[in-house]
């Protein structure tokens, strides 16, 4: 890591106040080039908590900008279409206080009004904060400029959100997506492989057709497994 680079650590906690939505996860960055994913919660509904932690490689001038930001969008995971629900934006400057000469800094946590699509603010995110010392550890920032606390602890988050040089995708363009962790996902990829070797439309349709009587047969055997024995 070079020697004037800092570390800056975003510690997505919860949210409130989401509006129905159930199965949400974020998505935080600091360069629209490389978006970090926290897992999807699955059990607060309206008031997710992820709790999850990111590390950014920064410069000393990115955190004593008066407009440097962190961005982070919410979503609704969908079976097909993921749907934005609002985003937030952190300026650095009014969440942390640091200087170039003393960038390490206490952690620090605050509740940021969502923005939704239309420009309504509804609900909170909650958010911490600080600086860390880029001298100790995080070899893995030697080979990228952010990186989640799951890759640091070897897990492979399903989903996440990273294109660093692979894709300039941008907040807009995420929901065109479908999580690789989704069923719709899998379903919708054995359908287009099935689909690219088969050329007779006839034929198609009667693997279709299996295909649909399988997926019965097996929810019907999943149904017989999970009721009560007389």
């Amino acid at each position: 890591m070079e020697s004037s680079a800092q570390v800056l650590e975003i510690h997505l906690i919860s949210a409130q106040g989401l509006k129905r939505h159930t199965k949400n996860y974020a998505i935080v960055w600091v360069d629209p080039s490389t978006k970090l994913r926290t897992r999807i919660d699955r059990t607060g509904g309206e008031n997710p908590t992820w709790n999850d932690k990111f590390l950014f490689k920064v410069s000393p001038n990115f955190l004593s900008g008066e407009t440097s930001a962190v961005s982070v969008a919410i979503y609704a995971a969908g079976i097909i279409r993921d749907k934005l629900i609002g985003t937030v934006r952190i300026l650095i400057s009014t969440f942390l206080h640091t200087s170039p000469s003393s960038p390490m800094t206490s952690p620090a946590f605050a509740a940021f009004l969502i923005r939704s699509p239309s420009g309504e603010f509804f609900g909170t995110l909650n958010v911490g904060a600080t600086v860390l010392n880029a001298f100790t550890g995080f070899q893995a920032l030697n080979k990228a400029s952010a990186i989640g606390y799951h890759e640091l602890a070897g897990d492979n988050l399903a989903g996440k959100h990273r294109s660093a040089n692979k894709s300039k995708a941008t907040v807009r363009d995420v929901p065109e997506s479908i999580p690789s962790d989704s069923p719709a996902h899998q379903l919708e990829t054995s359908d287009s492989l099935m689909d690219q070797s088969i050329t007779d439309v006839s034929l198609k349709q009667k693997v279709r057709k299996k295909k649909k009587k399988f997926w019965i047969n097996l929810r019907q055997l999943h149904a017989i497994c999970l009721s009560p024995q007389i």
